[in-house]
């Protein structure tokens, strides 16, 4: 009995990221299908793994190192990489390709050339971060400037020819854009990964711990930073741990002193996603802090309303509770819903959190983080990220 043809499933992105990875490993281990994973880079996003790691979740990879930075050396050697030998390898092989579906993910000036070159395929686009829900002016924002608007400008073609859309936050992030997107719209929200998932552990120890699962985040106008964050955590003695370098060099020195001189915070190295899980599991709550001014909230509102941050999934799959502050709407309004975890209300309320975690049940956040561990398991949401994409196909051949 000859077996049957596995379905294809293209992976395009800038750089491999984590929930296209949790996606394509879970397709593949349902046996019905072949994933394939095109990048511009070999790193993995904010985390640094190994071929091996990657070899998990798709059966063939494609790498061309390629960077749209706009200073002079970069683009040249870019541009050497296009017209290598290895280069036009890559881009032949791309161009025979017939899969089922390419799901693209964006925003990236190369997200919008795939599509135009690939816009005959069936294509999903996946906004990892939808830029056009930010009213704001990035030419006049000096970490963003241009690249900011050239961003929106790739995300909204991408939109238009796409024939579905994917997005990691709340569907109704799609509402908040000052166009319409036309084609099936899916949101991915909690889909965690079976074998990444470990039970709650009991928490013996009376120290506390807490994570925030990444690296430190820059500081941003009209935002507490997150060093005053951090002092005040552990100002309560509380241990607080982070992974990986703060994106911004000149910041990420800050954190490396911080974390010579308090006992408290613990800065370590970047780790793969599976090891980062294990490691996350061994404290007592992961942390997802935010407090933006209203005015800056109010020009950027899928930042506060809909944002789902990939660290929530993580913290779910390691068995922590979660602690988020109000102003992250979206994940308050989760945390709330499914009892697992602490909703503060501002700042204010951060430099009262040795009380305020102390005074919760813990044991009960444990049980409820077990059972949305069982709901949300990517063996039982795989099927209507399979359902979504037969759609999609469906319309396309329309």
């Amino acid at each position: 009995m000859l077996n049957k043809i596995k379905k294809q499933i293209v992976f395009v992105e800038p750089k491999p990221a984590v929930n296209s990875y949790r996606i394509a490993r879970s397709l593949k281990l349902t046996g019905r299908y072949k994933t394939t994973l095109i990048c511009f880079s070999s790193t993995l996003s904010a985390i640094e793994v190994d071929k091996k790691f990657l070899e998990r979740a798709f059966d063939k990879i494609l790498v061309l190192e390629l960077s749209h930075k706009l200073k002079f050396r970069i683009l040249i050697s870019s541009l050497k990489n296009i017209l290598s030998e290895e280069g036009r390898k890559f881009f032949k092989e791309i161009k025979k390709m017939k899969p089922y579906l390419f799901q693209i993910t964006g925003p990236d000036l190369f997200s919008s050339i795939m599509m135009f070159s690939l816009r005959k395929s069936p294509k999903v686009y996946y906004a990892n971060d939808i830029w056009g829900v930010d009213k704001r002016n990035f030419l006049f924002i000096k970490d963003y400037w241009i690249k900011g608007e050239v961003q929106k400008f790739s995300e909204k073609i991408c939109f238009k020819m796409a024939d579905g859309a994917l997005t990691k936050k709340s569907s109704e992030e799609f509402e908040l854009l000052d166009y319409n997107i036309t084609v099936p719209k899916m949101s991915l929200f909690l889909n965690c990964l079976d074998e990444w998932i470990l039970p709650p552990r009991k928490k013996e120890n009376k120290k506390i711990h807490l994570t925030f699962g990444g690296d430190p985040t820059p500081t941003e106008d009209k935002q507490i930073p997150f060093i005053n964050v951090l002092k005040t955590i552990t100002s309560q003695k509380i241990y607080f741990h982070t992974y990986g370098p703060c994106i911004v060099k000149k910041e990420d020195q800050t954190f490396v002193e911080e974390s010579k001189k308090n006992k408290y915070y613990y800065y370590h190295k970047r780790i793969k996603p599976s090891d980062l899980t294990k490691k996350m599991s061994k404290y007592n709550y992961g942390v997802i802090f935010r407090f933006i001014e209203s005015s800056e909230a109010d020009l950027n509102p899928g930042r506060v309303k809909t944002d789902m941050s990939s660290r929530m999934i993580s913290y779910i799959e390691a068995g922590l509770p979660i602690i988020v502050n109000k102003q992250n709407e979206y994940m308050a309004k989760i945390v709330n819903k499914y009892k697992i975890g602490i909703v503060i209300d501002n700042f204010q309320d951060l430099k009262n959190i040795r009380k305020i975690i102390e005074q919760k049940d813990y044991y009960n956040l444990q049980k409820n983080i077990k059972k949305v561990q069982e709901k949300f398991k990517l063996s039982k949401q795989i099927k209507n990220i399979e359902l979504f994409y037969d759609k999609v196909v469906r319309m396309k051949k329309k």
